[in-house]
């Protein structure tokens, strides 16, 4: 009987096991995969919030660390330590030392807090192995994990030099090999927990953050041992883990004890639990109604053709491109002014006004064909607007494959015939990542009307894949 009894209790051992220590590895990787999502997001979101580079990348670093500790902060008060919650990134339990190599006898105890609570740091130099590294993203059709050692023999990711190392070398994943320059003075970021203040951009003035080598942002959150010969389970401002998971009732199963010559013991280190994300930006495919907390730009009152505002071939890099043009008043049509530009050439249509440029806001959608009229006087320049792009389809007319941020500079004496023509400087700015308000995803697909034999041509001119570059404005999505 007694026999029975043992095994009964050693059979139920190994469910409890089941139950509760996968069941808390479960419960805290999804935590944690839900906080670095969201993190990723943020990090590329705010990738452009100042035309200063360094600035910029402090800030949604800053920003990236903080929604995490607002993420398992249950009241929103980040002095207090939350005190009466038990919310974090899954529980955290002592063990004493114990007896013999399975570690028998030993003590479970509590500590406060009794959970984890994750503090990103912010990876300044980005090292591969920091907590949050921006790099570049790209799909890769290899079925097996991205991350591990054997990739660090991969000579090219990305199309770039392999700059990953060690075990966090990936195959679809690139970090950027130089951390964007300090400036005035500044040597490092601000801490993450600091109140951080959004830098105030000049709207279309100066170059954006280097969206080329820094469109994608990754972000780990980890509760493993491999900082565990540093204080407090981190390396500051590069990288920081939470304590191990360790076993409760699966000390009582069959699983083996120390092994003398292994570095990792389960028994021993317990469970490794870790969450990876990584955004990517893709070209808007939809703008919302402009807002004003936080201000987002309004659209330009005309339409632009994609050749025309094309990055040209011999430019370098995120370049933005001016285009000085003749407008009619009386249709409204925007002509190229010599010198040409590309495959943009004297007197080529490069836009034209539309009566109501302020609902088209979906890719796919069709301009109206009417004139419309635009005294030089109605003309006014603006500064850092969002313009839809149009580019004539393989079938029936031109559609909208995306948007554009543009300044607009009328001549500063109309003439003194409202019906003349006069003229005027478009310039198409950098590609910049749209920090609200815009989205890649579209619930109910293309705007009505699109056939579907377009879709395909619509999708790969928005993703600039026909060769033609319109500088459009991105957005953050989750890659990985």
């Amino acid at each position: 009987m007694l026999v029975q009894i043992a095994l009964i209790v050693f059979a139920l051992c190994g469910l409890l096991s089941l139950v509760v220590d996968i069941g808390y590895a479960r419960l805290t990787q999804g935590q944690m995969q839900n906080a670095a999502d969201a993190a990723a997001l943020e990090g590329l979101r705010s990738l452009n919030v100042s035309n200063e580079a360094f600035q910029s990348d402090c800030f949604r670093r800053a920003a990236a660390s903080r929604i995490v500790g607002w993420t398992f902060d249950d009241d929103f008060d980040p002095a207090n330590g939350d005190p009466d919650y038990q919310f974090g990134a899954g529980p955290v339990i002592d063990l004493t030392e114990g007896v013999t190599s399975v570690h028998a006898l030993q003590t479970i105890s509590v500590p406060d807090p009794h959970v984890y609570k994750p503090d990103l740091q912010l990876n300044q130099p980005n090292v591969v192995y920091g907590d949050m590294v921006s790099g570049r993203f790209c799909y890769t059709s290899d079925p097996a994990p991205s991350e591990g050692g054997t990739y660090e023999l991969q000579d090219i990711v990305c199309e770039q030099a392999q700059q990953g190392s060690g075990a966090y070398a990936r195959n679809d994943f690139n970090p950027s090999a130089t951390p964007p320059p300090s400036s005035a003075g500044l040597t490092e970021c601000p801490a993450p927990d600091e109140s951080v203040t959004p830098p105030s951009p000049v709207p279309g003035l100066g170059t954006p953050a280097d969206v080329a080598s820094n469109s994608a942002f990754l972000v780990r959150l980890r509760r493993s041992n491999e900082f565990q010969d540093l204080a407090g389970q981190m390396e500051s401002t590069v990288g920081s883990s939470g304590p191990s998971l360790p076993l409760t009732f699966g000390k009582g199963t069959t699983i083996h004890g120390d092994d003398p010559t292994s570095d990792y013991s389960v028994r021993r280190d317990g469970l490794t639990v870790r969450a990876t994300a990584i955004a990517d930006v893709r070209p808007a495919l939809r703008l919302g109604v402009p807002q004003t907390n936080p201000s987002t730009p309004s659209l330009s009152p005309f339409v632009l053709l994609d050749t025309c505002v094309q990055t040209p071939p011999a430019a370098q890099g995120n370049a933005p491109v001016s285009i000085a043009v003749t407008i009619n008043p009386v249709t409204g049509v925007m002509t190229r002014t010599a010198p040409a530009v590309g495959l943009c050439p004297a007197t080529t249509l490069v836009g034209r006004f539309v009566a109501n440029a302020a609902t088209l806001r979906t890719v796919g959608q069709t301009p109206p064909v009417a004139a419309v009229v635009t005294p030089c006087s109605s003309a006014a320049s603006f500064i850092g607007r969002y313009g839809a792009v149009i580019s004539q389809m393989s079938v029936g007319p031109s559609r909208i494959i995306g948007f554009a941020r543009i300044n607009f500079a009328r001549v500063v004496t109309c003439p003194a015939n409202p019906t003349l023509p006069f003229g005027a400087t478009i310039t198409r700015l950098p590609s910049a990542v749209a920090p609200a308000n815009a989205t890649a995803i579209l619930s109910s697909g293309f705007a009505a009307g699109v056939p579907p034999a377009l879709v395909g041509e619509l999708v790969q001119k928005n993703l600039r894949r026909t060769g033609v570059d319109y500088g459009p404005v991105l957005v953050a999505v989750l890659a990985r």
